[in-house]
């Protein structure tokens, strides 16, 4: 069977227009896809402009009115400082690392690397805590130290602050900035920094006139991806913005649905339409780049190997430099390990070593809220990335292998949802079942799995397209000629070759659903908790210590069902190729 021939295969019925079997099947796949991501958008459009009650509804611009006029200048001023300061600081400090990681001889390179990876399965609500915990302005570990030294009532970080808002979300940035330059930098050719060393240019010649301008691009896609995070930040701005009365879009979102005796759903709706305006502005921008990256690239093989820059003096100060990954995941975390041993949280004190004991892991596990939160978010994130992997490894297939303007149509609408904000996602979700009664997920966790659906799609849809690619499609014709259906073949055939990437979807959706709380904060009801509510409502509480042993046993599993899941993977691709 010829190439050609899998690609346009016979008509299902006659020659008078109707669609063939692939199209078709693409046709009915889009239609799902657009049921299912177009409502929630429609919903607060609709939310947005209405005023009035349900019954009644007039529409105009009112709602946009008053939230800009209450919201004044600050609440903007805030957002966009708070985002750019963060977006800088992480890609200065995650891209010098990434360059001495790949570029020179600095110790502690693979330290820095294996932090960097292990830090993507913490959730950053944990993280955020821990950075309270350590910088905080009354028990915070390091102000409490620098209150002894220098004396005051005070310490002298004020972490409740726009710079401490930066500061941190800087620092949970930083890894993936690091893991996003390192591709780059390795895939670059290294003979033009020795050509310019022989040339005489030291060292920072050499990374300012040719190293850099090379980098340019793809370091201006990151941080536009670093900005695109900041602005959808939740976390951050929730846990230590909102304590030192600063408020960004997203904490404004929440507010609105929270504060008051009645939720004000219309203005919430329309910040969460700002958002996205704002959001997407730098995300197509960022598409626009990327379209545009081989006018950057270098002309070379890939036979090469770099040559690390000797950097002399300076290896063990910039070695020490690459410390900053793994002690920004371990010092929050270790702060957490110690908390969750203590009866009532307090600083590291030698005479404290004997109040240690196990009490508090016992009372994490004999709570019946936490076992809850904690088998909610199992379930949530298997059935996501369950119904995520489906969607988009059969889409991922139909698009590759079949040809018509159906399918571009079907990869954009799946992509849309990149948009979406956690926080705008979620009251969208929210308004569209409260909108739709006869749906019956509202409170439960089905509600939770659908709005992750949407948000992951496009990811899943990467992973997948990416891993079909490397599959030839003659490996698809020698099983449709042994008279395989197209389902035995996507069965049989593809997803085990597929599998590495289907398992890697998989593994990115499970470990982000559970870790989300810009979503499930808005869409959890009292029988759907989830793990990251429970820790900010131990949080809210004050029962730090509980708080510290469930965040620490969270980070400890996911951490080992991430390697485990990854084990797996790289065992799968092994077989299969």
């Amino acid at each position: 069977m010829s190439e050609t021939a899998l690609v346009t295969r016979a008509p299902w019925t006659d020659r008078f227009g109707r669609l063939r079997s692939g199209e078709a099947a693409i046709v009915a796949l889009l239609a799902v896809v657009l049921a299912i991501v177009l409502p929630p958008f429609l919903f607060l459009i609709r939310a947005s402009l209405a005023i009035g009650s349900d019954a009644a509804p007039r529409y105009g611009l009112d709602n946009f009115i008053a939230v800009v006029a209450h919201s004044g200048a600050e609440l903007w001023i805030t957002t966009l400082v708070y985002s750019l300061g963060s977006s800088a600081l992480a890609i200065a400090l995650g891209v010098s690392s990434a360059w001495l990681v790949a570029r020179t001889d600095a110790p502690f390179r693979q330290v820095a690397v294996i932090a960097a990876v292990l830090s993507l399965a913490v959730p950053v609500i944990i993280k955020s805590i821990g950075w309270i915990m350590l910088l905080g302005p009354n028990s915070g570990l390091v102000n409490v130290a620098l209150r002894a030294v220098v004396g005051g009532e005070e310490g002298p970080i004020q972490l409740y602050s726009l710079g401490g808002m930066i500061f941190v979300e800087g620092m949970l940035w930083m890894p993936v900035v690091f893991l996003l330059t390192l591709p780059v930098l390795y895939a670059m050719d290294p003979s033009l920094e020795e050509a310019a060393a022989t040339s005489g240019a030291d060292l920072r010649q050499t990374f300012q006139r040719v190293t850099l301008p090379l980098m340019r691009p793809s370091v201006f896609a990151v941080f536009l991806l670093a900005l695109i995070r900041a602005l959808e930040s939740f976390e951050v701005p929730l846990l230590i913005g909102a304590p030192g009365n600063l408020h960004t879009l997203t904490t404004a979102i929440y507010d609105s649905i929270h504060t008051g005796f009645l939720p004000k759903y219309g203005e919430a709706s329309a910040l969460a339409v700002l958002l996205l305006l704002i959001v997407a502005a730098p995300l197509a921008f960022y598409y626009r780049l990327t379209r545009q990256a081989d006018r950057f690239a270098t002309i070379t093989g890939k036979g090469f190997r770099p040559r690390r820059l000797k950097l002399g003096a300076w290896r063990r100060p910039l070695g020490l430099w690459l410390l900053i990954i793994p002690v920004a995941l371990a010092a929050p975390l270790l702060i957490l390990v110690w908390a969750s041993f203590l009866p009532v949280y307090k600083p590291p004190e030698l005479a404290d070593f004997a109040l240690l004991s196990l009490a508090n892991y016992r009372a994490v596990w004999g709570r019946p809220e936490t076992l809850a939160g904690l088998t909610n978010s199992a379930l949530i994130g298997f059935w996501s990335a369950t119904a995520v992997v489906a969607l988009t490894f059969t889409a991922a297939w139909l698009t590759v292998r079949y040809r018509g303007s159906a399918r571009w149509a079907l990869d954009v609408v799946i992509s849309v949802p990149l948009v979406f904000p956690g926080i705008v996602l979620g009251i969208t979700v929210l308004i569209q079942v409260l909108r739709m009664p006869f749906i019956p997920i509202y409170g439960t966790i089905w509600i939770l799995v659908f709005a992750f659906l949407i948000r992951f799609m496009p990811y899943g849809m990467r992973f997948c397209h990416a891993g079909m690619l490397a599959i030839h499609r003659e490996l698809e014709e020698c099983g449709r000629t042994c008279g395989a259906g197209a389902l035995t073949v996507l069965r049989r055939i593809v997803l085990p070759l597929a599998l590495p990437s289907v398992a890697a979807a998989w593994l990115y959706v499970f470990l982000h659903t559970i870790r989300d709380l810009s979503i499930a904060i808005l869409l959890a009801g009292p029988g759907s908790q989830v793990v990251a509510v429970v820790i900010l409502d131990l949080w809210n509480n004050g029962e730090v210590p509980e708080l510290a042993a469930l965040a620490v046993l969270m980070a400890a599993g996911v951490a080992v069902l991430g390697v485990a899941l990854m084990w797996v993977s790289r065992r799968a691709g092994g077989v299969a190729t």
